[in-house]
């Protein structure tokens, strides 16, 4: 069904199919009626199938039959389409490039009149395909037998009448446009064209001045709110329309059992001024009895009024000859486009600036073999043909055809100048989209030499001096350099590591030297470099408006030119340059055009999408807008431009955090383009990636790799193994890869992308840049922080080598390198890092609010972890502020700032404080997101949190149940954010001792962790420990030691020389071989503790103390009591410096210590201990029932 745009569809189904599908279909708009057919007579009850579009349950085929016929026959009668055009706009504006059903009707009809697009055997051609369609049907076979024997050209219009085959056949061509058909009937169209000429000559010399003719017929409601809307515009037919002077005949004609409720009965009425009609078709009388009025396809009225009421609805036109005005003006300006351009070519590129892109195939592929032409007809076919191909996106043959276009252009004299400026330049936009902007560029400049050639002026060999000047310093650069490629904006993500929330989309394309480069063979290339900016810039800075003025004719090529020039430094991230350029070329289309053109629209289409590689998203936002109002007054149905610009809005609504708006976007480009391509088609890659980029933001990681798949199926029919495009979607699927912690799967991809870079594209270094920053990211996940460091610091040396004033894309870079430092508790390093690019965006971008908060927060979050609370809260209140001056672009970002803050409460122990942050992040992002969202399962998750640590854990766990519930609807197989969850889950049910509980969700948490994670890693070491521990409160010591030697095993393998954790876990394995009664196994992993947490804690430190306590309490079980009691006195020692005004656990250590005086008969000490240790149980209101060990 996507595909049926202009046809009506009768469904003819068993009861027992529609029983499933009615309902499904009842709506879609190509199905005009459904007849249901009950042969069985199974159903008695047929209440259910009252819908309007159900014409009736037939239980006979002969009565179906006639009910199918009666229908095909109304909608013969009153299928009639209709289309608008605002006639005042457009008579003061630049026709060319302009498309309407207006114009493909008038032009068409004076096609049809030239001889020569027709050929000796086009009759013989039509019957010979009618016989083969309608062999099976009898009685058409006999009405094609008469005609081949009987018709005359005279005869056309009487045949046409008899509303045989030809009459249903020329009908449905015309209201549909298809030219195939068109062709076939194409002798018969002349012939009916010549009738109409000659009848309406007779009907003027009747000397009649005035008619008045009526028309009924069925419309929609949709239809009629069409006219309502365009009144006082003019209105074509979009085929020959048939009319009464009759009143009550027209009336008879809307009488008809028809059930469909949406179907209104109409009465047109037009007023026909005969003595001031040229060039329209309109004949009278023909038949006496019927008193009918024909108007051929080229007739157009004027829109009068629409007068609606219960029973019918009165629509008034007026026949006006407006329609010929605009069809001379649309060849005038054409032509002053393209001199002397045929109409019959002309025709064919009207279809393919429609978007009729087969019609214009097949339609100039007839013109071609029809017969002898000239060579610059010839040159205009295959170029037109060119055209039409690389609307297709079928560059190889689009190639083809430019290429034999420009070997007839060389050979004939005198060449054509404007010909073979346009045919270089679409050779090198061809180049420019497979990728190859050496190629493209050396097209474009081949161009500019045959301006060169042609035009002797000083001011125009002045600058054309300068792009020669500029390709031979060029080609030397692009040997050393190359160019960098980028076809999908925004195609790339990452992310900043520490806190999975944080998205990080800014994609970089740089350039850097080879490492392999000496310093003096740099600073040689980089003093060419400079030389190129310079020239390119005085090339660009030339005012192009002064030098049109004196060259009006190849004005409009020269602004093309720069527009293709614009793209190729737009994806050399040189903004300023290609914002330079793009406004050059709208300057130029302004002058010529001197009103809205679609040129000119491209130009603001281009300038949007600069800005918003920029971060001026609200500038992007009004540039695209503005192309969009051009757009749709060209293409009101819809095309390929407005599905580009859409695509441009719905990324700018994507980096603004939009994505409900952002997805809207893309889905209706993505639906417009499948008006005109296959779902497979490489032109709707751009709307399937940004649907898989918002799926992937919100966390819906499998259905982004579906959409990413898809867009990597048609890149390899499309492309080689490669291409560029090939290259960034790896890396994006390994990204969303790595998004799921299935890292070994991510760097595959990564390094998939890599291999193909060093292999097609080795000096596209920033394109390596941009990859080595992912393997890094990846790393970075899996602990290896030093390999991880140096992919960030060689991406980094690349971006510094070419940019050695800064440029805002090495942000993502120095924040890779601060979060490795972060991670290695390194924080000086790390703030430095976040300092500098910091820095380089307040320098460069200091309007892109959302990665100068992205900034500061990283610094924010690192001056937390030095427990610097008030400077922390300082950054985080800053970057706070700077989304919240653009409140309405950064609703979603500012819950992150929201979100640190809380999360410093938390460090703070400030609970309230937090949960209110958490609350209001809560509530920003509920109101702006759709749920299920990452987004809002993040903030639930970290309430839980908040809930926990003030020990309302049931209130916890319904938090961590709702964060839950949101992951497993973006994910039902799991992810290790939901293992997060599951595990939070275990720690609340662990502390409300629902031992059983916990050990359910921890091993729901270790199932998903061992799925994802390759062993050793150290969540899943973790779990083991949680695991161990809540066996340990249920007494299973046994199973508890299994579960701590398998965490301890993963930890040696991953850090051998110990670290804090580890020791966490020695003691835990110490604690459980205590309560075994195996005394010496406990001191030996309680001693092996100690020797780590010595070497990393800085003395005094409760951890130590905490063990020194534990070693004491298992000497005494050995009744080695003074043992015992040298190591309590050392951790009494460390909490008297700690707690000067003790503490409960001071109290503990107090107890044990008289506990041991006693056993060595010391009774006064003892006693001492008892007293001291009961001053602190009584101050901090704690019983004694607390353990003396403490865990």
């Amino acid at each position: 069904m996507e595909s049926i745009h202009s046809e009506k569809v009768l469904l003819i189904s068993s009861i027992s199919d529609m029983t499933r599908i009615l309902s499904q279909i009842e709506n879609l708009s190509q199905i005009d009626s459904i007849f249901i057919f009950d042969w069985q007579q199974q159903s008695h009850d047929h209440s259910s199938f009252e819908y309007s579009k159900v014409i009736g349950i037939f239980d006979d085929f002969d009565m179906l039959s006639v009910s199918i016929e009666k229908q095909i026959e109304f909608l013969n009668e009153h299928f009639q389409t209709f289309s608008f055009f605002d006639q005042n706009e457009h008579l003061i504006k630049d026709l060319s490039k302009h498309t309407s059903d207006l114009l493909w009707y008038q032009l068409y009809h004076d096609v049809l009149c030239q001889s020569t697009y027709m050929t000796e055997d086009a009759l013989q051609t039509m019957i010979h395909e009618y016989r083969s369609s309608y062999r099976e049907n009898s009685k058409a076979i006999e009405t094609i037998e008469n005609f081949a024997r009987e018709y005359r050209s005279e005869d056309a219009l009487q045949w046409y009448l008899k509303k045989t085959f030809l009459y249903r056949m020329t009908n449905k061509a015309l209201k549909v446009k298809n030219i195939d058909q068109l062709h076939v009937l194409r002798c018969f169209m002349k012939d009916l064209t010549q009738c109409f000429i000659r009848e309406h000559r007779k009907l003027i010399e009747t000397g009649k001045e005035k008619l008045i003719v009526y028309r009924g017929m069925k419309l929609s409601r949709d239809q009629i709110g069409k006219f309502t809307e365009n009144l006082g515009q003019l209105i074509s037919t979009n085929g020959i329309l048939i009319t009464t002077s009759d009143r009550l005949t027209a009336l008879n004609q809307v009488i008809f059992n028809q059930k469909n409720a949406n179907l209104c009965s109409i009465l047109l009425k037009i007023e026909c001024d005969l003595l001031h009609i040229n060039g329209v078709d309109i004949i009278a009388d023909l038949e006496e009895e019927y008193q009918m009025i024909l108007f051929n396809s080229n007739a157009t009225f004027r829109l009068v009024d629409v007068k609606m009421n219960e029973e019918i609805t009165l629509i008034q036109l007026i026949l006006s000859n407006e329609s010929q005005i605009i069809k001379e003006k649309y060849i005038n300006d054409s032509r002053r486009r393209i001199a002397n351009i045929s109409l019959d070519i002309l025709f064919g590129q009207l279809m393919c600036d429609m978007g009729l892109w087969n019609e214009s195939q097949h339609y100039l592929e007839y013109l071609f073999n029809s017969s002898q032409l000239n060579n610059e007809d010839l040159i205009r076919i295959e170029y037109s043909l060119g055209d039409v191909y690389q609307w297709k996106a079928e560059w190889y043959d689009a190639r083809k055809y430019y290429d034999r276009a420009y070997a007839i252009i060389k050979n004939v004299q005198p060449k054509n100048i404007k010909e073979s400026v346009y045919v270089l330049w679409n050779i090198g936009n061809i180049a420019c989209e497979e990728g190859k902007y050496e190629e493209a560029y050396d097209y474009y400049r081949r161009a500019l030499a045959f301006l060169k050639s042609n035009n002797t002026s000083k001011t125009t060999r002045r600058v054309l001096l300068l792009h020669d000047q500029f390709n031979s310093i060029l080609s030397h650069i692009y040997r050393r350099f190359g160019l960098i490629f980028s076809n999908i904006s925004g195609f790339l993500q990452s992310t900043s590591v520490w806190f999975r929330t944080r998205v990080w989309s800014k994609f970089d394309n740089l350039l850097r030297r080879k490492q392999e480069t000496t310093n003096i063979e740099f600073v040689s290339e980089l003093s060419n470099k400079m030389k190129v900016d310079e020239i390119y810039r005085e090339v660009l800075d030339y005012d192009w408006q002064q030098w049109c003025l004196a060259n009006m004719n190849s004005s409009v090529l020269i602004g093309a030119i720069l527009r293709s020039i614009g793209r190729i430094l737009n994806e050399q991230c040189r903004y300023k340059e290609a914002l330079l350029a793009h406004q050059q070329a709208l300057t130029i289309f302004e002058q010529f055009y001197q009103s809205s053109h679609i040129e000119i629209a491209l130009s603001l289409y281009y300038i949007g999408t600069v800005f918003n590689c920029q971060e001026k998203h609200e500038e992007a936002l009004d540039f695209c807008e503005q192309a969009m109002s051009i757009f749709k007054r060209y293409y009101p149905n819809g095309h390929l431009y407005n599905a580009q610009n859409l695509n441009s809005i719905g990324h700018v609504f994507y980096s603004q955090i939009k994505d409900n708006d952002s997805e809207n976007k893309y889905q209706q480009a993505l639906a417009m383009m499948r008006k005109y391509y296959s779902s497979g088609h490489i032109s709707t890659i751009e709307s399937l990636v940004g649907i898989g980029n918002i799926r992937c933001r919100q966390g819906r990681y499998d259905e982004a790799l579906i959409f990413y798949q898809q867009v990597l199926n048609i890149l390899k029919k499309y492309h080689s193994s490669g291409h560029m495009s090939t290259i960034i979607l790896l890396n994006n699927i390994g990204y969303t890869k790595k998004q799921e912690g299935k890292y070994d799967e991510s760097l595959e991809f990564h390094r998939r992308a890599l291999d193909m870079q060093q292999k097609y594209y080795s000096s596209y270094y920033a394109a390596l840049a941009n990859t080595f920053n992912n393997i890094g990211n990846v790393l970075e996940c899996t602990f290896k922080y030093n390999e991880a460091l140096d992919y960030f610091k060689q991406a980094f040396n690349m971006q510094m080598n070419y940019y050695p004033s800064g440029d805002s894309s090495m942000v993502a870079s120095l924040n890779n390198i601060g979060n490795v430092f972060f991670y290695q508790k390194q924080y000086n390093d790390a703030l430095s890092n976040y300092q500098q690019a910091l820095t380089i965006c307040q320098t460069h971008v200091p309007y892109a609010s959302n990665s100068v908060a992205f900034c500061m927060n990283n610094i924010g979050i690192t001056l937390c972890e030095q427990q610097k609370y008030a400077e922390a809260l300082e950054y985080h209140q800053k970057a706070l502020d700077t989304l919240e001056n653009n409140f309405s672009l950064y609703q979603t970002s500012i819950t992150n700032s929201l979100s640190y803050i809380g999360d410093l409460m938390i460090e703070e122990k400030k609970y309230s404080e937090a949960l209110d942050y958490y609350q209001k992040a809560l509530t920003l992002l509920e109101n702006y997101l759709a749920s299920p969202h990452i987004n809002i399962a993040d903030i639930l998750n970290r309430i839980g949190n908040v809930l926990y640590h003030q020990r309302k854990y049931d209130e916890a766990i319904e938090f961590y149940r709702r964060s839950l519930s949101i992951r497993e609807q973006l994910n039902s197989i799991g992810s290790i954010d939901m293992a997060t969850v599951l595990n939070n889950i275990g720690l609340a049910l662990y502390e409300k001792a629902d031992y059983d509980g916990a050990l359910e969700y921890y091993r729901r948490t270790l199932v998903i962790q061992e799925k994802y994670y390759q062993s050793p890693h150290i969540d899943i070491a973790n779990s083991f420990n949680e695991i161990g521990l809540t066996l340990y409160a249920q007494k299973k010591y046994d199973e508890a030691l299994e579960f701590y030697q398998q965490s301890l095993s993963i930890r040696e393998k991953l850090d051998p020389v110990g670290n804090i954790n580890m020791a966490t876990v020695l003691n835990n394995i110490g604690l459980a071989l205590y309560e075994k009664a195996d005394y010496d196994g406990a001191l030996e992993y309680y001693r092996k503790a100690l020797v780590i947490q010595e070497k990393y804690y800085q003395s005094p430190d409760i951890d130590i103390a905490n063990n020194f306590n534990r070693i004491g309490v298992t000497l005494y079980g050995q009744k080695k009591y003074n043992e015992a009691i040298e190591f309590y006195e050392k951790s009494l020692s460390i909490h008297e410096i700690l707690y000067r005004l003790g503490s409960i656990d001071t109290a503990v250590v107090l107890s044990n210590i008289g506990l041991a005086k006693y056993q060595t008969y010391d009774d006064d000490e003892a006693l001492n201990f008892y007293r001291q240790s009961l001053t602190y149980y009584k101050k901090y209101a704690l019983s004694i029932r607390f353990a003396l060990i403490n865990h």
